[in-house]
């Protein structure tokens, strides 16, 4: 059982923020894992509930009009691979259709700055039907390369 979606509440905060803190392989920079934590607060955001427990979440960011972008998303470790990722994407690819933007587009570190996480997490969004667009050495560094990847908001037929 995936669990259910349900719009994110304040009182959820806590437990995103404790599953960001049980992630340091992908949220491990501090100063962006407030900001994120700090966003659930305004952000159009859900959470999946199972069995009385946030067990994910992710949020969505507006930028124009046509364009929006996943904020952030994450999962317990234990419902990695478990098709909870794949809904959370269904669901921003349902949020954008519904308030018209084509685009959705999210930043995952590149391959130029290899690492095995996130390697995972662009298979990840590849298989969720997003394609590279650009890697930038400069929006956080060349250190830490960011791949921003999209997908083409198809309307319901």
């Amino acid at each position: 059982m995936i669990g259910r979606i349900r719009e994110l509440e304040p009182t959820d905060i806590p437990a995103c923020a404790a599953i960001l803190s049980d992630l340091p392989e992908w949220f491990d920079v501090s100063e962006s894992t407030r900001s994120y934590i700090e966003a659930l607060s305004y952000l159009p955001a859900v959470v999946v509930d199972h069995e009385d427990r946030v067990i994910g979440f992710v949020s969505i960011r507006s930028h124009n009009d046509r364009s929006a972008e996943i904020d952030v998303m994450a999962l317990q470790r234990e419902s990695h691979r478990s098709g909870v990722g794949q809904a959370l994407v269904k669901w921003c690819l349902e949020w954008c259709r519904s308030n018209g933007v084509t685009w959705l587009h999210v930043k995952t570190r590149g391959p130029t700055t290899p690492d095995p996480f996130y390697e995972r997490t662009r298979q990840f969004y590849e298989a969720v039907g997003f394609d590279p667009l650009f890697e930038s050495q400069t929006l956080w560094g060349a250190e830490d390369a960011a791949l921003i990847l999209i997908c083409k908001v198809e309307p319901l037929a």
